[in-house]
C-alpha cells in the first residue's frame, strides 16, 4: 500500500512534547537505551488495548491471518487446532472445512469455546494433545499451530512427535527481527525484544526455516507481515 501525503503535516501537543525527549541533556547512548525501552512498552501496550477497539472478528492481524489461512484450506480438510485458545480460529475454519477440532490445556478457554461456537463440525476439548491424537480414531489433514512454538522448550521435538499424524501444518510465530530495534539493542549489549513474558523461544525468520525443514516439513507457502510469520507446510 503507498500512501500519499500532504508535505505539510498536522500537529499534535503530545507528539511535540515527547520528542523533546531528545533535547535532553544525557549522552545520545543513554537516551537511546532509554528510547528503545518506551518503544517496546508503548508497542506491547498498544497491542494489548487494541484487542478492546476491535472486536475479534474485524482486528487486523485476525483479519489478515484468516485470509492467509482461509486460502491453503481446502472443504475437504479436517483440522485440528491445538492451543485454540477461545476457539474463535477454529470456529472460522469449521465455516469452511469439513471438521475442526480445538483442543487446549486451559480449561476455562475451552468452556467459552463451547459456550460461544456451535456447528455440528466443531468440537472443543480440553486435553492433552498426543494423548488425544493417539486414542482418537479420527484423522486429520492439518495441524494448526498458531502462537504455540514460541511458549515451547523444544520446538523442533514438538513438531516431530506431532508431524507424523497429518498431511499439512500451520505455522504462525511472532517475527522477531520484525524491526532494526533488536540489532539496536543487541549491539549495546540490552535484553532483546521479545514480544511476550509467557515466550520461551522467539524466533527469525531464519531460525524458524532451519527447525521447520529439520522437522521434516516441506514450506508451501508464507507470508511475513506486521510482525508476524505464517508458514504452511507439507509433512514430507
Amino acid at each position: 500500500m503507498t500512501l500519499i501525503l500532504e508535505r505539510k503535516k498536522r500537529r499534535l501537543w503530545y507528539k511535540s512534547l515527547l520528542y523533546r525527549l531528545k533535547m535532553l541533556p544525557l549522552p545520545a547512548k543513554i537516551k537511546l537505551k532509554m528510547f528503545l525501552n518506551l518503544e517496546w512498552m508503548f508497542e506491547r501496550m498498544a497491542l494489548e488495548i487494541s484487542w478492546s477497539v476491535f472486536p475479534t472478528e474485524e482486528h487486523p492481524m485476525k483479519v489478515l491471518n484468516r485470509r492467509f489461512i482461509s486460502d491453503c484450506l481446502l472443504p475437504e480438510h479436517s483440522v485440528l487446532d491445538l492451543g485454540c485458545k477461545q476457539g474463535h480460529d477454529a470456529y472460522l475454519m469449521a465455516t469452511k472445512c469439513s471438521r475442526v477440532v480445538g483442543i487446549d490445556y486451559d480449561t476455562d478457554a475451552i468452556a467459552y469455546a463451547k459456550e460461544q461456537y456451535r456447528r455440528p463440525n466443531l468440537d472443543f476439548l480440553a486435553i492433552e494433545g498426543v494423548n488425544y491424537l493417539t486414542r482418537s480414531p479420527h484423522k486429520f489433514d492439518v495441524l494448526v499451530l498458531s502462537h504455540v512454538l514460541e511458549h515451547l522448550d523444544d520446538p523442533l521435538g514438538f513438531l516431530r512427535q506431532f508431524r507424523s499424524f497429518f498431511k499439512f501444518v500451520y505455522i504462525e510465530v511472532p517475527d522477531f527481527d520484525r524491526s532494526v530495534l533488536n540489532h539496536f539493542r543487541k549491539s549495546l549489549r540490552m535484553e532483546l525484544l521479545y514480544s511476550d513474558d509467557d515466550h520461551i523461544s522467539e524466533f527469525d525468520r531464519y531460525n524458524l526455516m532451519s527447525v521447520i525443514e529439520k522437522s521434516g516439513l516441506e514450506v508451501v507457502r508464507s507470508e511475513i507481515m506486521y510482525g508476524n510469520m505464517k508458514f504452511w507446510c507439507r509433512v514430507g
